[in-house]
């Protein structure tokens, strides 16, 4: 994702001053605090800028994919080390 931010970016430094790099700017805050973006807003933008904010989206997209993935596997090696720990302290008790 370093590489669309980067491009978003240099964009808005190339182009300060306009509705295009409003929208990019905004749409990077958006993304990054989990808020809501209207999309139909990204229709009157210039080629270019549209191209960086869909693929600004699809990082997104893919890396809070990735995030998922990665919580739902630590959480399921959690439970699974929950119940070994469980069968142990069953086995201990049988011992007893």
């Amino acid at each position: 994702m370093a590489n669309i931010i980067k491009s978003v970016a240099n964009y808005i430094a190339k182009n300060p001053e306009t509705e295009e790099a409003a929208l990019l700017r905004e749409l990077c805050q958006v993304l990054e605090a989990g808020g809501q973006f209207e999309l139909g807003r990204l229709y009157d933008m210039k080629r270019k800028a549209f191209e960086l904010a869909v693929e600004l989206i699809e990082e997104w997209r893919f890396e809070r994919h990735v995030q998922t993935r990665r919580l739902d596997n630590y959480l399921e090696k959690e439970k699974e080390q929950e119940k070994e720990k469980d069968k142990e302290k069953l086995k201990q008790k049988d011992k007893t």
